[in-house]
């Protein structure tokens, strides 16, 4: 019985995103509730025994988005691929989150915000990094391995490995 319930789930996926660039290892688990899709180029990869949760969004805006092996995506996350985005193994990405790997650039004078362009830069996320619920990480950023983002976080500067941090803006509260 187990065996048919995981082979409906690989061919769910496999229909699900047909002529995709989307590449699932089987044994995760995307719910039939989230949003995974590639919007203007780019690709997604999910590594081995992931869980995207119901109402988190993965959409690549052209930029790729890899998540390694034995991550957790909660629900009403939100992932954007601009300009790339890494996730290491062993991530854990708690609801809420907002990760946009994109900055609006500062207008010259007469120019409209929505005329003044986007920079990308992309994000990359360490292994066995933790993200507390409500956390926005932007772009540029590069969070190290075994890094803990506390709860309601923005993080504007990059993070050393072993590292706590906290606050709006983010800023190192404890080093392992």
């Amino acid at each position: 019985m187990r065996r048919l319930v995981k082979l409906g789930q690989r061919l769910s996926l496999a229909i699900r995103f047909l002529g995709q660039p989307v590449k699932i290892d089987p044994s995760s688990w995307v719910s039939g509730r989230s949003v995974v899709r590639v919007c203007g180029g780019g690709s997604i990869s999910i590594g081995k025994n992931c869980e995207i949760h119901p109402y988190a969004m993965l959409l690549t805006y052209g930029g790729h988005i890899h998540i390694g092996d034995n991550c957790s995506v909660n629900p009403f996350t939100i992932v954007y691929g601009h300009g790339g985005v890494h996730i290491g193994n062993g991530v854990r990405i708690a609801a809420h989150s907002v990760i946009i790997p994109a900055n609006h650039n500062a207008p010259t004078a007469g120019t409209p915000l929505h005329l003044a362009g986007v920079s990308a830069h992309g994000i990359d996320i360490g292994d066995e990094v933790w993200i507390g619920s409500g956390s926005r990480i932007l772009d540029g950023i590069r969070i190290g391995r075994n890094a803990i983002v506390g709860a309601g976080s923005v993080v504007t500067k990059s993070v050393p490995d072993n590292a706590t941090v906290a606050g709006v803006p983010a800023s190192v509260i404890r080093q392992r």
